[in-house]
């Protein structure tokens, strides 16, 4: 199934927030879903003045904030975390009269843990990781770069032993990086004190970005270390 997620990262250190312990959601289905259920272009006015409707009056009625929303399977899934449920599914229900062919359900949940939060909504760490490969990649699409060219990619990976970046070492350079610099941080509090940067010639458009970055992610992982992500100089097109 296929499913588009927005949510607020920047409330992640805040979390869980024992002054608004109650879940509340609402869904709202579709009218023209797309065939693999998400929102078609067409329908997206209209769902965004819902969202803005439904976010203000949830608010006024209960002081409760949007989180964040999933759009998957027809529908577009509203959650947002309270101090109390009263009067909830009443600003719902009030709100989605003004938009009369749209069918909705409504809920609450007490959810002191935040589990929706952190266990739906927020990203896996290798999603998030997704999250700021796009970033880079839409800093050097608005330089003009048309991601075509390979091209040298450094990365950055800090370890708490010299011993656990030396493994890694070895298993990077076995996948074709080869090590740039290797440095010790002189912070006495440092976890990751061990740090690497590692260089290879890879494309960067979506895939082949994700694929270089997901596997070495997924080594620093094995070695209990932090991957500090990735960077490149633009390429353009000269044709």
């Amino acid at each position: 199934m296929v499913a588009s997620l927005f949510v607020d990262l920047g409330i992640r250190d805040s979390i869980p927030d024992a002054e608004r312990p109650w879940l509340l959601w609402s869904w709202v289905y579709f009218r023209h879903a797309r065939d693999d259920g998400l929102s078609s272009s067409e329908e997206g006015p209209i769902l965004h003045q819902i969202e803005d409707a439904l976010t203000k009056a949830v608010k006024g009625a209960t002081e409760a904030e949007l989180v964040g929303r999933i759009t998957t399977d027809g529908r577009r899934e509203f959650y947002f975390y309270g101090p109390q449920t009263d009067r909830f599914e009443e600003a719902v229900a009030s709100t989605l009269q003004s938009f009369p062919d749209y069918e909705f359900d409504s809920g609450t949940k007490e959810d002191a843990e935040w589990s929706q939060y952190l266990n739906v909504l927020y990203p896996s760490p290798e999603e998030h990781q997704r999250i700021k490969n796009l970033h880079v990649i839409e800093a050097l699409e608005q330089n003009g770069d048309a991601l075509k060219t390979p091209r040298p990619v450094s990365h950055w990976a800090y370890f708490s032993s010299p011993q656990d970046r030396g493994k890694f070492i070895a298993k990077a350079v076995n996948a074709g990086f080869k090590v740039v610099d290797e440095s010790k941080s002189n912070d006495p509090e440092a976890e990751h004190s061990y740090g690497v940067t590692l260089e290879r010639i890879d494309r960067v458009d979506w895939d082949s970005i994700n694929e270089a970055t997901l596997e070495l992610f997924r080594l620093v992982q094995e070695f209990s270390g932090d991957y500090d992500g990735w960077e490149t100089f633009v390429e353009k097109d000269d044709a």
